[in-house]
């Protein structure tokens, strides 16, 4: 299919009604532990353990369909929250608001982009700007 139309689905991962296998196993490792250290053990808490794995479960891959880059997109925005910055990205303007904090009018002369007299050489041709 080289005419330009997208696959649905096409990279996705293996997945068990929608949640991938690490979702599943998150799901499973917090209602394990939902049950030992909240519930108490025992039985009669299996509701409850089976509702903590598929809120989890569906939570994450809900969380996960979210985001275009998928897993990526979720760790960013994790870090985003936590005031870390993402590795191998530009900072996301929630941490760096300002990307400019005032607009240069003028280079300072010691400045090797002005040693070199570059500034000159790219300055806007006035015949430009009359021309439009």
């Amino acid at each position: 299919m080289d005419n330009g139309d997208v696959i649905p689905g096409l990279g996705e991962k293996w997945s068990f009604m929608g949640a991938t296998a690490m979702e599943w196993i998150s799901g499973a490792s917090m209602g394990i532990l939902m049950q030992e250290f909240v519930f108490g053990g025992g039985s009669k808490t299996v509701p409850l353990l089976l509702a903590v794995l598929l809120a989890t479960t569906f939570g994450l891959a809900g969380a996960r369909k979210k985001f275009p880059d998928e897993e990526k997109g979720v760790a960013n925005a994790l870090m985003v929250k936590m005031g870390v910055f993402p590795p191998r990205m530009p900072a996301p303007a929630e941490l760096q608001p300002i990307w400019s904090g005032a607009p240069l009018r003028e280079l300072d002369s010691e400045r090797e982009f002005r040693e070199l007299r570059l500034d000159e050489m790219f300055e806007l041709d006035s015949t430009l700007d009359e021309e439009q």
